[in-house]
């Protein structure tokens, strides 16, 4: 892979994690109940976090570039995508978000899929495991919420 393809990933990538944190902090500012307020503050830190992680292997293109592999326990495949409002409950401010996450990893792992460079399946795959770790994080969260009684 060289440095114009690799650079053209990441810049994509790096957009891909600001319209996240952009989408996260205009629902945040907009959503009436406070649960979900603080729910939406937070993910759009978290892809903040994402960004600038992003932003620094983009310009140290040799750093060790991998993400904590996580179990996926298909919690978000079996949920629909929930309507956006304003006055949404936790339980569907997770649904939501979990939604998004998972459509992202699936994008970087459809990406690694559909090349044959060892370089760029290595880039989309970890890319993949990082949106994964999220989406991991957010349906613990989302399964506390929907199903206190399991716990």
């Amino acid at each position: 892979m060289d440095s114009q393809q690799f650079e053209r990933i990441m810049e994509n990538a790096i957009q891909g994690e600001i319209e996240a944190r952009d989408f996260y902090a205009g629902v945040a500012e907009r959503v009436t109940d406070p649960a979900v307020k603080k729910i939406f503050a937070q993910l759009s830190k978290e892809e903040d976090g994402h960004r600038h992680r992003l932003l620094t292997l983009k310009s140290d293109p040799t750093a060790k570039m991998e993400f904590q592999r996580v179990q996926d326990f298909g919690v978000a495949e079996e949920q629909d995508w929930p309507k956006l409002s304003f006055d949404m409950k936790p339980a569907e401010a997770l649904q939501l978000s979990i939604k998004k996450e998972q459509a992202a990893m699936e994008g970087y792992q459809a990406m690694a899929n559909s090349t044959d460079s060892a370089d760029l399946k290595k880039v989309f795959g970890e890319l993949a495991e990082m949106e994964r770790g999220h989406k991991a994080h957010l349906e613990e969260l989302f399964v506390n919420a929907a199903y206190p009684e399991a716990w």
